[in-house]
Parts: structure tokens; C-alpha cells; sequence
């Protein structure tokens, strides 16, 4: 399974609502346990992205994996929000995610050599 190229990130985690809670009267409610394990979503802060040059002034999609965009957006392009991957995450260790929303390149920055300010990215945990 193939691994998630992008190693600069912050990240934010949200949690479904899981479960059932029913409201009954006098303040009263009943929960149940959820029947499936929680699918997170991990927003991730993408920063420090660029395209890169190659010798030839073509754009380099292998050098610096970790920071290229053009070899994010392939990898991308391959996996679309169909097919899984592996997250490195930071505190959860390896997680299998896809995208939980399509890849969304922001305009660069002028005089930036290639470079885009942060942007967001979602994945979706696949249990």
C-alpha cells in the first residue's frame, strides 16, 4: 500500500458522532454504544509545498517527495478518493485513509520560486 508523500503538516482530528442518544422526558436520555468502530477525519495543514525544477526547466515530479507538489498531486491523481493509502501519522502511528475530499491547489505565491501558501487536506480513516 502506498504511503502518503507529505511530511510537513500540522493536523486537527475530528471524531464522528457515534452512537445513539435519544432525548426522554425530565432530562432524561439513553445512549447506546456505536455498532462500528469510529471513521476519523484527519485535516491536515499542509505547508512548506512547491513544484520544483528540473535542470531543463520542466517540472521535477520525484525530487523532495516529502514537499513536491506535482508528486502530490500525481499521487493524488493515482489514488483519486477511491483507493486507500497509508498515513504516517504522527500520534496514531500508521493509519489507512483515503481522500475524504477532492485535492484543492491553492494559487501560488508571487515571486514564491514554485512555492503555494499552506492549504488543507482531508483524509478519512478506512477501519
Amino acid at each position: 500500500m502506498a504511503i502518503f508523500p507529505a511530511k510537513y503538516f500540522t493536523y486537527s482530528t475530528k471524531y464522528p458522532e457515534s452512537g445513539t442518544r435519544v432525548q426522554l422526558g425530565r432530562s432524561y436520555q439513553f445512549d447506546t454504544p456505536p455498532e462500528a468502530p469510529d471513521q476519523r477525519i484527519f485535516v491536515l495543514n499542509l505547508q512548506g509545498m512547491k513544484y520544483f525544477l528540473d535542470i531543463s526547466n520542466d517540472i521535477d515530479r520525484v525530487y523532495d517527495p516529502t514537499r513536491n507538489l506535482a508528486f502530490l498531486e500525481d499521487f493524488y491523481n493515482t489514488h483519486k478518493r477511491a483507493t486507500a493509502f497509508t498515513l504516517e501519522h504522527p500520534v496514531y502511528g500508521d493509519v489507512v485513509c483515503k481522500f475524504n475530499r477532492p485535492l484543492e491547489i491553492p494559487e501560488g505565491i508571487q515571486g514564491g520560486d514554485g512555492q503555494v501558501p499552506s492549504f488543507e487536506m482531508e483524509l478519512i480513516e478506512q477501519p
